[in-house]
This record gives C-alpha cells, structure tokens and sequence, in this order.
C-alpha cells in the first residue's frame, strides 16, 4: 500500500503525504492491534520499518533519522499507538462503554485510584507464561496501572485522551528500529516501571 501511494502520488509535501499515510497505510497496521499488538522487538520493528520507510520520502525531512522525524511531524510511533489504545480501550471498560474481560478487575486504591489486577501465567512452560504475559488482558492492564489518575478519572474520550496525551509528551518516544541503538524497548512499562499490582493467573 505503501508503495502504490508513492506510486500514485508524485506530491512530496509533507500534509499531502502524511493524510494520505493516515487514510490508506496507518489505518490498515492498526486495525484490532490491541488484539495482536506483537510484543517480539524483531516484530515491532518490521511494523515500524513501515513508518520509517514512509516518513522518509516527505520533503523537508530526508536527512533526519526516524526518531527526530517522529517528533518534526509531531506524531507517535506505531508502537506507542498500540500502547495508546490499550490504554483508552480499559478506560471504556471502566466506565462500561464496552464489556468487561472477566480477566480484568478494576478496585481502587488510595494512593494510585482505579488500577486493575494483573494476572500472570502459572504454567510449568515458559512459552505459555510468556504469551500470557503479553496478552491484551495483561499487557493492558499493565499500561493502566501506570498513568495518572488524571486520565482515568476524566468523564469523557475526548478529554481522556487529552490529559493522556498530555501524559505521553513527557516520556520520550524512541521505538525499536533497526541499526538505531535504544535505551530500552521503549514500552511505556520500561520507562514507568512494569505496572504492577500482580496476581497468578487462576
């Protein structure tokens, strides 16, 4: 898709290029993506190869590397979407805009507010624990667990997505990319900590 719209598209300017990245190539990598959000770096970075690669092109921004890119154009990695709508999807199910996993459970805490319980795996095979682990029922959880009550006590989308952009713009954005050298793999749970409030998976 990509390369058709390169392709099709001789404009190099970069509103033309990014509106037409939005509508007909972002939308199609993030489609269900709390589902099967990867969480293997190699993964991450093919997904995010993509971006890179398109980003590129846009006149004006050839000779930056990725990272600088990403904030010239004042958007997210793919990876730090992915992790935004996890976040906003356990938001809805706290209000009960959408139903609720049986695997989650929200209770409150003084000092934190809502958090939610995440389960980990209890199988005698790495590899289960490890998925687990990774699911959006855990994965999520954890993501939740770390942002400030000002989000999830907001009444609204709108204004819960707000203060959690408000939140993100704090907390540097430097996804797995090939040849780039990164502090960490830049999960919102590497750089807040690992989201805890942990229980073993019944």
């Amino acid at each position: 898709m990509a390369s058709w719209v390169l392709r099709v598209f001789r404009t190099r300017d970069k509103d033309h290029l990014m509106t037409l990245y939005k509508t007909y190539i972002r939308s199609h990598l993030e489609y269900c993506s709390p589902l099967w959000s990867p969480y293997l770096i190699g993964e991450i970075q093919k997904l995010e190869a993509i971006q890179r690669s398109f980003t590129g092109k846009i006149e004006g921004l050839e000779d930056l590397n990725y990272w600088d890119r990403l904030k010239s154009l004042r958007i997210y990695s793919l990876q730090r979407r992915r992790e935004r709508y996890k976040i906003l999807y356990l938001w809805k199910m706290s209000k009960g805009l959408v139903p609720k996993s049986p695997y989650i459970v929200f209770k409150h805490s003084p000092r934190r507010g809502l958090v939610a319980t995440r389960r980990l795996g209890k199988s005698k095979l790495k590899s289960v624990n490890t998925q687990i682990y990774n699911s959006f029922a855990s994965s999520a959880v954890g993501l939740w667990n770390i942002i400030p009550s000002t989000v999830k006590d907001q009444s609204t989308i709108e204004r819960a997505k707000s203060e959690l952009d408000k939140f993100l713009s704090k907390i540097p954005d430097l996804p797995p990319t090939r040849n780039y050298t990164t502090p960490n793999n830049n999960s919102l749970l590497d750089w807040m900590g690992q989201g805890a409030v942990c229980s073993p998976l019944a």
